[in-house]
């Protein structure tokens, strides 16, 4: 099994965000019991009866519980990391402290927290999405490496991405303004609503070539916008922006089991 992407905190609250200004818009009646913590928000999902939620709003919710899932997953192992470093510390043997975890020998259980410690070497949750931000944490990541080493490649995927993500926002935008003049543009769902800032900062970056492992979290957060997006979701499976999308998520597990 592959390495999941990180998520950071930026794209934890946007994906939150997201799922629950839908149900806002859906005047769901039982909102209030969402809550805003992730693993609050998917035991909510979860246990919601689909009566009186359109599939495209039930589509966008499982895309961004997907990524909600994905935060528990690397959360699960920083907890784990911990408990076992510190029992550790604390005096536990390696077998006491892999006999709940299945694992039967201290060599398993130090090769577990060996590849705990690997996996989480360069883990920043609350990584900074600026430019400047960015810049900064360059040289102190070593994923940076593998960025170094597989430029061209990233390059070309997110010339692809970049270019079905304007044409295709392009395209449907005249239509989805079509409303009238009393339209609220924050209500219109377009593709580009809320992805624009992100591929503006992705377009700056791919620009000046000045690619980290920050420049692919903002991808992700820019494919997400665009993924739940109601006009995308009525696309074609084979439509060229979801194969965009889908080599984003790729390039992004890649980098994530680099290190």
């Amino acid at each position: 099994m592959s390495t999941p992407p990180r998520i950071t905190d930026i794209e934890l609250s946007a994906a939150v965000e997201r799922i629950a200004r839908r149900h806002d818009r859906i005047d769901d009646s039982r909102r209030s019991a969402m809550g805003t913590a992730p693993r609050d928000v998917l035991d909510y999902l979860a246990a919601r009866s689909p009566a009186g939620i359109p599939r495209w709003v039930a589509a966008a919710d499982t895309a961004d519980a997907l990524i909600l899932s994905t935060w528990c997953w690397w959360d699960d192992r920083r907890r784990e990391h911990r408990l076992l470093r510190n029992g550790r510390h604390l005096g536990l043997s390696l077998s006491e402290l892999g006999a709940p975890l299945g694992i039967t020998t201290r060599r398993g259980t130090q090769d577990r927290i060996d590849r705990l410690d690997a996996l989480l070497r360069y883990d920043r949750p609350d990584e900074q999405l600026t430019r400047d931000g960015r810049r900064d944490a360059r040289n102190r990541d070593a994923r940076q490496d593998w960025i170094d080493a597989h430029r061209d490649e990233i390059r070309a995927v997110l010339a692809g991405f970049l270019a079905q993500a304007r044409r295709f926002a392009d395209a449907v935008a005249p239509e989805e303004h079509a409303g009238g003049p009393d339209d609220d543009p924050d209500d219109a769902d377009l593709p580009s609503a809320g992805a624009g800032e992100w591929l503006d900062e992705l377009t700056a970056d791919y620009d000046a070539d000045d690619l980290t492992p920050a420049t692919l979290a903002v991808a992700g957060l820019a494919a997400a916008e665009l993924r739940t997006a109601p006009a995308v979701l009525e696309l074609d499976a084979k439509h060229r922006l979801h194969t965009a999308l889908r080599e984003v998520e790729i390039l992004r597990a890649r980098l994530a089991g680099s290190v």
